[in-house]
C-alpha cells in the first residue's frame, strides 16, 4: 500500500512575515543576552551610543582608547560629541600605545588637539612583555564609575559594543585604568627606560609579512629538513605575545654585553642563526647607546640556512636606516665559513638560543665555526637553554593566576588564545588561525639537551674559547619554565681562529 504524502500546511505572505519576525526575535535575544545590566549592541550603532550615554554622563568620563601604528581613524562625529562633554564635566583620555617609540609626532599632535578642547588627555606605551598580555588593545569607557563600555571584536572579525553596570566589570575597568594612569607619559613625569628596543610596533607590521611569506620562503634548516615553515610563520605573532623564546627574556644581559663589545672596539659583528631581527635590533640599540650613533665603519653580517630571517632582517634594517649583509649559508659547512671570511674576520659573534638546534656532536662543529669566523680576541656572546632546569608541572600547579591544563600543547594553545583575544582588532590574521599555527609550532619545535652549565662551558673550551662572563637564569620558557647559560666567551689572542 503506497504511503499518503501530506501535503504541507499553506501559509499566508503575513504568517511568513511572522515568522520571519520571531527568528529576528530568537537572534535578538541571542545577540544581546537577556541580562538586564547588561547590553550588546553591534558596531554599526556607534553613534547613537555615543549619542545616548554622552547625555547620560554627570560627572566623569575616563577612555581607554587604542592607537595602532596606523593612527585612529578619524571619526568626526564622536569627537565632536566627547568636545561637547568636556565643557560640562571631566573627560578623560588614555591612548593605548605599541611601544614607547611609536609615531610620537603624530599622537603629541593627537594629544595637543585633546587638550586643546579641554580633554584630560595622556599616551600610555604597551610593551611586548610583563603586562603586553593582560592589556586589551580595545575601546573601552568607565562612565562615572559605574558603567562599563567596551568594544568586543568577534571571530568573523566585526566589531560589537558591550554595555555593562555589573560590579565586577565596573571594578575590573577602574583597577586597569588606575593601573595604566600610574604608568602614564605625562610631560612632567621622568621614566628609566627599558633595555632593549621595544619592537612592538615592528611586530604588528611585519608579522603579517612573515606569515604571508614563510611558505614561499622557507625550506630546509637546522630546525626542519625539509621546511621550516610551520615555524617561521608564526614565530613573530608568537613573539608579539611573549610566548616564545628572544632575546627579550634577556635584555638586560644583551644590552650590557653589547654596549661593553662595542666601547672595547667591535665593528665587524656576525649574527649566527636568528628567527628574525631582534637580535640584529639589539645590537643596534645597543651601538647607539654606547658611542651615541651608528657609526660609519660598522659592518653588520646575519647568517642563516633559511631565507625567511634573512628578508626580515633587511627589511628592518631598512625601515630605521641601517646596513645589513645576508648570508644564506649553513654555519655548519666549512666551506660557507671559509667563503664569509675572505672578506675579513669578526670582532664578535651573536646567537641567542641557537647552540640547541643541533645534538652534541654538531653543535662542537658550530662552535668550531664561531671560533673560525671571529679574528683573536673575539668574542661570543650567547645564551644557551640548560635542560636539566626544566621545571615540569604538576596536575595542579597554578600558573598566571590559573591552573595550568594537563597536556602542555593544549596549554600553550590556550595561553596564546588568551593573550591575543584583546588584540585581535590589531591582528590581520583570523585568531583560529593564529592558534592552529602556535599549536603547530608547540608540537613540532624540538631542542636538544647539551648538558648542564658546566658541560656547555666545556664545549666552548673544547672549542679554543675561554669564558669570561656568565650566569643562570630562570624564565618562564615555552612550554615549561626553565634555565638558560648567558655568557660571553673570548678567543684568545694567541689563538689563530682555526676552530680546533
Amino acid at each position: 500500500m503506497t504511503e499518503r504524502k501530506v501535503a504541507p500546511e499553506r501559509v499566508t505572505p503575513a504568517d511568513l512575515i511572522d515568522r520571519a519576525r520571531r527568528a529576528s526575535l530568537f537572534y535578538r535575544a541571542s545577540y544581546e543576552g537577556t541580562d538586564p545590566n547588561c547590553v550588546r549592541l553591534p558596531g554599526a550603532a556607534m553613534d547613537e551610543l555615543v549619542q545616548g550615554l554622552v547625555a547620560g554622563v554627570h560627572d566623569e568620563l575616563c577612555q581607554i582608547v587604542p592607537y595602532t601604528t596606523a593612527g585612529r581613524p578619524a571619526d568626526p562625529f564622536s569627537r565632536a560629541m566627547f568636545r561637547q562633554l568636556a565643557r560640562r564635566v571631566t573627560v578623560r583620555r588614555m591612548y593605548l600605545v605599541p611601544g614607547e617609540d611609536v609615531g610620537t609626532g603624530e599622537i603629541d599632535e593627537q594629544l595637543a588637539e585633546d587638550r586643546e578642547h579641554d580633554l584630560d588627555a595622556v599616551m600610555v606605551p604597551v610593551f611586548i612583555a610583563g603586562e603586553l598580555p593582560l592589556v586589551p588593545m580595545t575601546d573601552m569607557w568607565l562612565i562615572d564609575g559605574q558603567v562599563v563600555v567596551r568594544q568586543e571584536v568577534g571571530g568573523d572579525g566585526l566589531a560589537s559594543w558591550v554595555v555593562s553596570g555589573h560590579s565586577e566589570e565596573v571594578t575590573r575597568a577602574r583597577l586597569l585604568w588606575d593601573r595604566l594612569m600610574s604608568r602614564s607619559c605625562l610631560p612632567d613625569r621622568g621614566r628609566p627606560r627599558r633595555p632593549g628596543p621595544e619592537l612592538t610596533r615592528w611586530l604588528l607590521q611585519s608579522a603579517n609579512m612573515l606569515y604571508a611569506m614563510a611558505p614561499m620562503s622557507c625550506g630546509p634548516s637546522h630546525l626542519d629538513k625539509t621546511n621550516c615553515s610551520w615555524y617561521h610563520q608564526s614565530w613573530q605573532y608568537l613573539r608579539l605575545f611573549d610566548m616564545v623564546s628572544s632575546p627579550q627574556w634577556h635584555a638586560e644581559f644583551y644590552a650590557q654585553q653589547l654596549a661593553q663589545a662595542i666601547r672595547g672596539g667591535a665593528r665587524r659583528v656576525m649574527i649566527s642563526g636568528t628567527a628574525d631581527y631582534t637580535l640584529l635590533a639589539f645590537l643596534l640599540e645597543a651601538v647607539r647607546s654606547a658611542i651615541g650613533g651608528i657609526p660609519a665603519d660598522l659592518d653588520v653580517h646575519v647568517l642563516d640556512k633559511c631565507q625567511t630571517p634573512l628578508l626580515a632582517c633587511d627589511w628592518y634594517a631598512k625601515q630605521i636606516g641601517a646596513r645589513v649583509q645576508v648570508h644564506q649559508a649553513d654555519v655548519t659547512s666549512p666551506d660557507a665559513v671559509a667563503r664569509l671570511v675572505e672578506g675579513g674576520k669578526f670582532d664578535l659573534v651573536l646567537a641567542d638560543a641557537f647552540l640547541t638546534r643541533f645534538n652534541r656532536a654538531s653543535a662542537d662543529a658550530v662552535i668550531g665555526s664561531w671560533s673560525a669566523l671571529l679574528n683573536p680576541g673575539g668574542s661570543v656572546i650567547t645564551t644557551v637553554r640548560l635542560h636539566p632546569g626544566n621545571e615540569w608541572p604538576r596536575d595542579d600547579e597554578e600558573q598566571d593566576g590559573r591552573h595550568r591544563v594537563s597536556d602542555l600543547v593544549d596549554d600553550f594553545e590556550l595561553r596564546f588564545r588568551e593573550r591575543a583575544t584583546g588584540w585581535r582588532g590589531l591582528l590581520s590574521v583570523e585568531l583560529d588561525d593564529l592558534a592552529e599555527a602556535a599549536r603547530r609550532y608547540a608540537t613540532r619545535m624540538a631542542s636538544h639537551d647539551l648538558g648542564d652549565a658546566e658541560e656547555v662551558r666545556a664545549a666552548f673550551g673544547r672549542g679554543g674559547f675561554r669564558v669570561s662572563d656568565s650566569d643562570v637564569k630562570t624564565v618562564d620558557g615555552e612550554l615549561v619554565r626553565t634555565q638558560y647559560l648567558r655568557l660571553r666567551v673570548d678567543l684568545p689572542c694567541d689563538s689563530g681562529g682555526t676552530g680546533g
